[in-house]
């Protein structure tokens, strides 16, 4: 692991926000891509990316520090030690997108379908950034790929472990596939970004399995915090498809 790739003086240059710096880049690259499909102006999707990006901090930043049991508020600022959480960081987000939309008098779910698959491809991304940080890691295992991270409290190598940033990664690209695949089915401004919100929630609570850290408290019974609010995803995700679905075959209807 290399949570710091190289220093500038005093300056300490992180891995990981390197990493979200370019899971930015890619994912607002694709946004702009969608955009010009969907007869958006692409630099609508640059003006988007920075109000989600400055929500999702912010929103991910404080999620992380209330559930963090060694964190305290005084550490919130320190955004670049690590320590996001993608839940909070979602709500974050979409509340700065919505103000962003407001603001420009544009279709907000219009916006959320064109980001979606930039959201999933930006991911997948950044949680190689928590891999070569060596946070959100894994709990112990024997399987052969397991590997040893840094103890963020004790300094020491863990025994060896899942590398559960490497699976949420690739649960991320198999979602921008599915995405892309569902991208014609849905007919109905909202559907694609409905549909995933509903595949990261099914994504992230097998992740949470394997995963060691803040949100792996338990909560109810077995389920852990980021399971539960998985399972909230999910559910309305769901629902959300069907109900939309629902909306536009009334509204295609006879007299509808």
């Amino acid at each position: 692991m290399r949570p710091t790739l190289f220093k500038l003086g005093p300056v300490e240059v992180r891995s990981y926000g390197v990493m979200l710096v370019l899971a930015f880049v890619v994912g607002t690259l694709w946004a702009m891509r969608e955009a010009r499909r969907r007869g958006l102006p692409p630099p609508r999707m640059i003006d988007t990316g920075l109000a989600a990006l400055i929500g999702g901090l912010v929103g991910a930043r404080v999620l992380y520090v209330a559930l963090d049991p060694y964190t305290t508020w005084r550490d919130l600022p320190f955004v670049w030690r690590g320590g996001l959480s993608y839940h909070g960081g979602l709500i974050g987000g979409i509340i700065a997108v919505a103000l962003y939309a407001r603001a420009a008098r544009a279709s907000l779910a219009l916006i959320l379908d064109t980001g979606a698959p930039a959201m999933a491809l930006g991911y997948a991304v950044a949680r190689i950034g928590c891999f070569v940080n060596g946070c959100c890691y894994g709990c112990p295992t024997s399987l052969p790929w397991g590997m040893r991270f840094r103890d963020e409290l004790t300094g020491e190598l863990t025994p060896p472990s899942h590398p559960a940033q490497l699976y949420a990664s690739a649960g991320s690209l198999v979602i921008f596939a599915l995405l892309l695949w569902l991208r014609p089915r849905a007919r109905v401004n909202g559907q694609l970004f409905i549909a995933y919100l509903g595949l990261y929630g099914v994504s992230r609570f097998i992740v949470e399995v394997f995963r060691k850290g803040a949100t792996s408290s338990l909560m109810a019974g077995p389920i852990t915090a980021a399971q539960l609010a998985s399972i909230g995803l999910m559910a309305f995700g769901v629902a959300g498809w069907y109900a939309l679905k629902f909306m536009e075959a009334r509204r295609d209807a006879p007299g509808g």
